[in-house]
């Protein structure tokens, strides 16, 4: 009976942890938390949920308002260690306590990861924004530009390519046509949250639904690149899952993200113009066969 006692009483210890750690989380990366958010997460009822708010007042009495349970940002305190990279996991994935504990099913370890490569203040100032639906202000350390000035940003959705996280958003400071961009968290830099001021807040015209390369679907046709040889394409089918009687694979993917993929797989969509011009040697793994069928779409 006391070995049994003395589970429950672990069981109970852990569970209560579990909550408090959601709260947390919460509170931190999107900047408020609810009873009924405690009630979907762990299924209890509206009484234990207000029981636990109780509690993680107790411990962190500076972390959170008392009757909207909002973000007190001067004071937060996190109370638990998580970083920018497993919280953006979970707010795209959903709450896991596992994974703040290290508690896994199998034996598991994340290869190649850079320590401080995202600063986790910065990211919640972002994700808060994403959810708070307000600007942020900061300096954006752009692989193709120069430009490094202070920008004012809307975020609006996060993004996972298999190495970087990057999130969506309205970029008010560009004088191009096309301000909906993607931005990587770890190059955002001296971050600050407009949330205080009305001019902040996201306006219709820089909402995800008005971002027309978000909601364009792009049917991407690839085929085995021309230049390989049946050995290399054969290790090409193996990876992508390709059958062997097969050159040619169909995908879907957001015109937002077609940069993206087009780096990370290595496929050719240069034209033949650009082909004929380009004297240098370069690997692709695929050729986008239906080039001048998705520059249409995306001009349309």
């Amino acid at each position: 009976m006391e070995n049994s006692s003395q589970a429950d009483i672990t069981s109970e210890t852990t569970s209560i942890n579990a909550r408090l750690a959601y709260i947390d989380f919460k509170l931190f990366f999107t900047g408020r938390v609810s009873r009924a958010d405690l009630k979907d997460a762990f299924g209890i009822a509206e009484a234990a949920a207000s029981r636990v708010l109780t509690e993680y007042s107790k411990r962190r009495p500076n972390n959170k308002t008392q009757k909207t349970n909002t973000i007190i940002r001067k004071s937060f305190e996190p109370l638990t260690d998580i970083d920018g990279e497993l919280a953006l996991g979970m707010l795209a994935n959903g709450f896991n306590s596992n994974k703040i504990f290290g508690v896994t099913e199998l034996a598991y370890e994340k290869i190649g990861k850079f320590p401080n490569q995202m600063n986790t203040n910065e990211v919640a100032m972002i994700t808060r924004a994403i959810s708070g639906k307000y600007a942020i202000s900061c300096n954006y350390l752009s692989e193709n530009s120069s430009n490094h000035q202070t920008r004012t940003l809307v975020p609006l959705a996060i993004m996972y390519d298999g190495t970087n996280w990057m999130f969506r958003a309205f970029d008010r400071s560009e004088v191009k046509k096309n301000k909906f961009k993607n931005f990587h968290f770890s190059r955002a830099r001296n971050v600050v949250e407009e949330h205080d001021s009305k001019e902040s807040r996201q306006h219709e015209h820089e909402a995800l639904s008005q971002d027309k390369l978000w909601n364009l679907r792009l049917p991407l046709i690839l085929k085995l690149h021309p230049s390989l040889s049946e050995m290399d394409k054969q290790k090409v089918r193996t990876d992508f899952g390709i059958p062997e009687d097969k050159d040619e694979v169909y995908v879907t993917e957001r015109a937002a993200f077609r940069w993206i993929v087009e780096k990370k797989w290595y496929i050719d969509a240069r034209s033949n113009e650009e082909k004929r011009e380009d004297k240098q040697s370069r690997f692709y793994k695929f050729e986008l066969s239906n080039l001048e069928m998705i520059k249409q779409m995306e001009q349309a």
